[in-house]
């Protein structure tokens, strides 16, 4: 498969197309690290508890978020000099917008949450009261951590597109899997969220409800920027 793909990038030079990707690599690890941090941020907040380590954290991510938009144009300018033949240009263009908004959904995740300080208060005070809504905190920390799992492999598939597509293809077809673990436990936690609902204000329902949609937004975003993925492995074979 490594001999296809040179093959195909052959016609246009290379130079340029290799700068590409490493640009593209480097910029999938960037989107990598906002995640992990947008984990260890739940953890901070839904676990540790600690809103000023959240915060920290908070900021820390929203940095991490501005270099991987900053990849995300450096890799724009290298396709507008003419790196990869138009057949490819469009659908790689697509591909590095599609995760920056992995990058996007996971900081307006973190601004939603982070605005929600009361929340500690009374999800302590909710556990007190039922075991079960220290079950639902658990699950939301899996979920997170799957989430980040997801990112993982879809940056590693990533870092293989130009070099050996049938791993990037398995990589990807990984983050499919990965995606569809997160949507069953975002759909036991929503499920369960309505039943314990008598533990919390009508309006942290709403406010933990929004928190579970905006986590399984971040791993939607991945599995459509596999989707692509896809695409551009076989365009490059063909």
């Amino acid at each position: 498969m490594k001999y296809v793909l040179t093959i195909a990038l052959a016609p246009i030079g290379g130079k340029r197309e290799r700068e590409a990707f490493n640009v593209l690599k480097r910029n999938a690890g960037s989107v990598a690290e906002v995640v992990k941090k947008f984990e260890n941020l739940i953890t901070a907040f839904f676990s540790e508890r600690d809103l000023r380590r959240a915060e920290a954290l908070g900021r820390e991510l929203s940095t991490l978020e501005t270099k991987a938009d900053g990849g995300r144009r450096e890799f724009m300018r290298i396709l507008h000099k003419g790196a990869f033949l138009p057949a490819f240009r469009g659908d790689l263009a697509r591909l590095a917008e599609q995760l920056d908004r992995v990058a996007d959904t996971a900081e307006g995740a973190m601004r939603a949450i982070l605005l929600r300080e009361k929340l500690i208060k009374v999800l302590r005070e909710a556990e007190r009261r039922s075991t079960k809504v220290k079950d639902f905190r658990v699950r939301f920390l899996k979920m997170a951590e799957l989430t980040t799992g997801t990112i993982d492999a879809l940056k590693k598939s990533i870092e293989v597109l130009a070099t050996d597509i049938d791993s990037a293809l398995k990589k990807a077809q990984q983050v499919d899997e990965l995606e569809h673990e997160v949507d069953v436990i975002e759909q036991g936690l929503l499920n369960d969220l309505y039943e314990h609902e008598r533990y919390f204000d009508s309006v942290t329902v709403l406010q933990l409800a929004d928190f579970i949609h905006r986590l399984g937004n971040i791993s939607d975003r991945a599995e459509d920027t596999s989707d692509l993925i896809e695409i551009i492995a076989y365009t490059f074979r063909a």
